[in-house]
């Protein structure tokens, strides 16, 4: 009995083995030829959408979109103003990947309308979310990338959801308002968010870009025609559309070349890092931020939705602050008065964590005596977001304020295990004052987390134990 168990097993792995390709392709994008690549710093996301919507006004050739989660009055936006500028210019193409949970019966309405209008230049495909191989912690695969191209030369990347209520200020109070888009399977969403992003001007890397952007389309195409998903997209190489490095270099957008804080940055010192669950364990993207915080050598700024990173990112962490003199300040979101119920799920798990920056990890609760005797180290501090009904959504670092990291990578599981992610890594000073600026505003719109309540909540029994679900379950 135990050898035919045996060998349906083997069996069965085999079968596994041979049907999912196991093809490794971890991807870092470089600039090939050395080119000045101008940066801009976006406050928020209203100011990044705009410059999007600017940017379509100006393409000749290609507009290709992924805003993630989109829906409501900036769908019809993007969506009116590729209009327009397709019925300007003949040659201009368009593509749209969405993820379709904000996306209702009247958005697809407008996308159906421009399909029809332009049946040859105009394409959109919805994502969907299919099941992990996961045995043990099943979950779903999400394209969590945020990434537009204008003609191969300017690329927006960030953390921004361009969805109605996901795209705001997120700097002062939100009206209070009652609309059906704001909820979802019974869950009221909050009414903003605050968020960032970045403007890359480069054909170095949009040319790039463009590729990895087309692999997804395709890989999700296929996906919506077929019972199965292929999770790799180096399978689908060889679907993106041609242009030219000259027709790259023709498209001018004066809004963001005149723009005065723009920043020229060396293409050397950048580098885009993509990963998916076709890269395995370690993640790229993980491995990218752990090099980063490793090497840190005076701070380490975090604004992050999550706080449940990996152990290796949280032990990387305490281990820069406390043996290395690197101070660390941390924002993320908590759940007080001022936050959106939405935060509950995860939040204490983001308060449980604070517990190992200070004291240098987590203690079993019967030890709370021994920890009262512990000091808390001084070059942490914390924060948490706090304007009324608004979720911070950022995904970003600063390293000495020499480097700055932004993209959608969550310090949360699933985006290291689960779904697609980038990363924008900047080695430039200047535009690390430019992040720097964002940051401290942010830390002035948070409220500072003391010692006492990390330590209280830390071993209030029903927080610790709620907390410590969330870190395990939390599928985020």
């Amino acid at each position: 009995m135990m050898s035919r168990l045996r060998f349906r097993l083997a069996a069965l792995g085999i079968f596994f083995i041979l049907l999912v390709p196991n093809s490794v392709s971890a991807k870092t994008i470089v600039a090939s030829d050395k080119e000045k690549v101008g940066v801009l710093v976006y406050d928020n996301s209203v100011e990044a959408f705009q410059q999007i919507l600017d940017c379509i006004d100006h393409a000749n050739f290609y507009v290709e979109l992924c805003p993630c989660m989109t829906g409501g009055r900036t769908l019809k936006e993007m969506v009116d103003h590729l209009e327009a500028r397709m019925d300007l210019v003949p040659e201009l193409c368009s593509y749209i990947i969405i993820q379709p949970t904000f996306t209702d019966a009247e958005d697809q309405k407008l996308l159906k309308a421009l399909k029809e209008r332009h049946p040859n230049r105009f394409f959109y495909v919805f994502t969907g979310c299919p099941p992990s191989t996961s045995i043990l912690a099943p979950n779903v695969i999400e394209m969590h990338i945020k990434l537009s191209i204008i003609d191969g030369k300017y690329c927006i990347l960030g953390g921004t959801n361009f969805e109605e209520f996901m795209c705001t200020p997120g700097d002062e109070v939100p009206e209070k308002v009652d609309n059906p888009r704001l909820f979802v399977s019974g869950v009221r969403r909050p009414l903003a968010f605050r968020d960032q992003d970045i403007m890359l001007r480069s054909t170095a890397f949009g040319l790039q870009l463009r590729e990895e952007y087309h692999k997804q389309f395709a890989m999700w195409d296929y996906y919506a025609h077929h019972m199965w998903f292929i999770d790799n997209p180096e399978q689908f190489a060889g679907a993106c559309p041609p242009l030219t490095l000259e027709q790259a270099e023709e498209t001018v957008f004066p809004g963001f070349d005149k723009h005065e804080d723009l920043v020229l940055v060396d293409s050397s010192k950048i580098r885009i890092v993509l990963g998916g669950p076709h890269d395995k364990q370690p993640n790229p993207v993980t491995q990218e931020y752990l090099k980063l915080i490793q090497g840190a050598r005076s701070s380490v700024k975090l604004a992050h939705m999550y706080f449940i990173p990996k152990d290796e990112l949280l032990n990387a962490l305490v281990d820069v602050s406390h043996n290395h003199g690197v101070h660390l300040s941390l924002i993320t979101n908590g759940c007080h008065e001022l936050s959106p119920a939405i935060t509950g799920p995860y939040a204490w798990g983001n308060r449980i964590n604070y517990f190992a920056l200070l004291y240098g990890k987590r203690y079993p609760l019967w030890k709370k005596w021994f920890c009262e005797k512990l000091k808390p180290y001084e070059r942490v501090s914390i924060y948490e977001f706090a304007i009324w009904e608004t979720q911070l959504h950022k995904k970003c670092m600063i390293i000495d304020d020499e480097i700055f990291v932004i993209g959608s990578y969550n310090f949360g599981k699933k985006s290291d295990a689960f779904d697609y992610e980038s990363i924008v890594v900047i080695e430039s000073p200047e535009v690390a004052a430019k992040a720097n600026k964002v940051f401290n505003k942010d830390i002035g719109l948070s409220i500072p987390v003391s010692h006492g309540d990390i330590f209280s909540w830390y071993f209030h029994s029903v927080h610790h134990t709620l907390g410590h679900l969330q870190l395990t379950y939390m599928p985020a």
